[in-house]
């Protein structure tokens, strides 16, 4: 496309959930979240709503928490045939996309025009009050499982939430991890190479690294809940801005991103929050365990660092979390001579 993305960052993550009240206090102490602002969006808030093209009545509930680094939004279907109710009905909760703030409405329709071309549209539509214009678009087929919104506001104001939520992190004691900010999202793709040439041309993302991983080769120590194994997968990580995804394409079994591809089908499938020394991560370990959550893949890169993925699939509902532990302090220099390859991974 010759018309660039309108956005260098995403505004929200947005994680469809049965009921908000059940996760919101995990998704709150797990990020480090204090506030959330929960809208009810039906009739009061929803004007000129469109599914495919139709008129049609539908509710959800919007539930979002931000901190300096990024935002998350639970979102909680109640009727209609939206596409969150679609995911729910299909493969259950989990990420469902992406939604993105931008101020320029001429720069976002030529885009959306573009994106017609590649044979991408909104699915559904509609206008939010006196908050912003909305255009869900049906990205899946493009973008691996991937949905997107845009949100062109009315005004620089927006209306108060239905409801505030403030919850006490200091009544849940430390932190469960050291929160940085999202360095990626790990999203698995049939073909890796596809999906980083769609992405090249919607999001202009053009620094990429590409990692091959095999046992034995590339990375050791390689486990699988809590056994030793082979395995190979490819990726690409790419980055515009704010903007960052991994692509992961498994070669073979025994691993999560196997699992992901055989139950669920492409999509995203896990955060990257987090870096931490060797201590950090003990201790996060210990008060991750009594909650069910525990190391379900891990392996060792070239001596330069391990990582590990907490199946947090339950207490974030259909969400796994990737974890490094840095055994050098030079492993970026090491890993990636090139600064500029350096950042592709980490960011600002």
């Amino acid at each position: 496309m010759s018309t660039p993305f309108p956005a260098e960052r995403w505004d929200t993550l947005q994680v469809v959930v049965r009921d908000y009240r059940q996760v919101v206090l995990n998704f709150a102490r797990f990020f480090g979240i204090a506030r959330w602002e929960v809208r009810r969006v039906d009739g009061c808030r929803l004007r000129d709503h469109r599914v495919a093209g139709q008129p049609a009545a539908c509710r959800w509930i919007s539930v979002t928490g931000r901190n300096a680094a990024f935002g998350i939004e639970l979102v909680q279907p109640i009727d209609g045939p939206t596409p969150y109710q679609r995911m729910l009905d299909t493969v259950g909760e989990g990420m469902h996309g992406l939604a993105f703030m931008v101020a320029d409405r001429a720069g976002a329709q030529r885009w959306l025009d573009g994106l017609a071309g590649e044979g991408g549209g909104a699915c559904q539509h509609g206008s939010l009050a006196q908050d912003w214009d909305y255009y869900m678009l049906d990205t899946r087929a493009l973008l691996a499982g991937i949905s997107l919104e845009l949100r062109v506001p009315h005004s620089t104001a927006v209306s108060a939430p239905d409801e505030v939520l403030q919850v006490d992190l200091c009544r849940f004691g430390p932190a469960l991890l050291p929160v940085q900010k999202l360095y990626h999202l790990g999203v698995v793709c049939a073909d890796r190479h596809r999906t980083k040439a769609t992405l090249q041309r919607l999001f202009g993302i053009e620094s990429w690294i590409e990692l091959e991983i095999e046992s034995g080769r590339t990375i050791s120590d390689t486990t699988y809940y809590g056994r030793e194994v082979y395995h190979a997968y490819d990726n690409h990580v790419g980055r515009r801005g704010g903007i960052s995804f991994e692509l992961i394409t498994p070669r073979t079994a025994d691993n999560v991103y196997d699992d992901f591809l055989k139950q669920r089908g492409e999509g995203m499938q896990h955060v990257f929050p987090t870096i931490c020394t060797r201590e950090e991560s003990d201790r996060a370990l210990a008060q991750l365990r009594p909650l069910g959550i525990d190391i379900i893949q891990s392996g060792n890169i070239g001596g330069l660092l391990e990582y590990y993925y907490l199946d947090t699939r339950r207490y974030l509902p259909g969400i796994t979390t990737e974890v490094v532990v840095p055994l050098r302090e030079d492993w970026r220099e090491m890993l990636f001579p090139d600064p500029a390859a350096v950042w592709t991974l980490m960011g600002d």
